[in-house]
C-alpha cells in the first residue's frame, strides 16, 4: 500500500475535478491523501475514505455519504423495502423497486440508492437512463452498481481504518 499527501498541484487538479463532477460538493481546507493498493485507489479526506477512483473517475465512497450526507449534492433514488436486501448485496436496480427519484440526472450519471425509512445510502450506482426515462418505464434494469456496503472498497476502508 502506498499512501501520500497530495501536492499543491495535484490537490488543485482533484478539487477542480470534484467541482466539475459534483458542483454542490465543497472541500476547502481538508487534508487530501491518495491511497493506492494493487487496483484500489481511494482519495482520503481528512484521513477518512472520501472518493474511489474507478475507471479514471472519482466516485463518492459510501463512508463519505454516511458522514457528510448526499441529498444536497447528488441525485438519489429511494427504493422499496423489498429492494433493500438485494441492493445491499450488490444487485443492480430494477424499475419496480423504485419509490421515488430525487434530482434530475442524465444517463451515465452517478446516483445514490437510498433505503425508504431514514434515507440512508445503500449503494452508489451509475444510471443507465435519464431520470425522465426511468420515471416513464414500468420494468427493466435502470442502474448498474458501482459501490455498495460490503464490497472490496468498503472492506478495504474497514481493514485500514479509513
Amino acid at each position: 500500500m502506498r499512501r501520500w499527501l497530495l501536492s499543491k498541484r495535484d490537490r488543485k487538479k482533484v478539487l477542480q475535478e470534484l467541482r466539475e463532477r459534483y458542483p454542490g460538493f465543497r472541500l476547502e481546507s481538508e487534508k487530501l491523501e491518495m491511497v493506492i493498493d494493487d487496483d484500489i485507489e481511494i482519495l482520503l479526506v481528512n484521513g477518512r475514505a472520501g472518493f474511489i477512483r474507478e475507471s479514471g473517475e472519482l466516485i463518492p465512497h459510501l463512508r463519505l455519504l454516511l458522514r457528510h450526507g448526499y441529498r444536497d449534492w447528488l441525485p438519489y433514488i429511494v427504493v422499496d423495502q423489498g429492494a433493500v436486501g438485494p441492493i445491499s448485496r450488490g444487485a443492480d436496480l430494477m424499475r419496480p423497486g423504485i419509490i421515488e427519484i430525487e434530482g434530475g440526472f442524465e444517463a451515465g450519471s452517478i446516483v445514490v440508492i437510498a433505503e425508504p425509512t431514514r434515507l440512508l445510502p445503500l449503494a452508489v450506482h451509475r444510471a443507465l437512463y435519464s431520470s425522465r426515462e426511468i420515471e416513464a418505464m414500468s420494468k427493466g434494469r435502470v442502474t448498474k452498481r458501482v459501490h455498495y456496503v460490503g464490497d472490496r472498497y468498503w472492506r478495504y476502508a474497514d481493514e485500514h481504518g479509513f
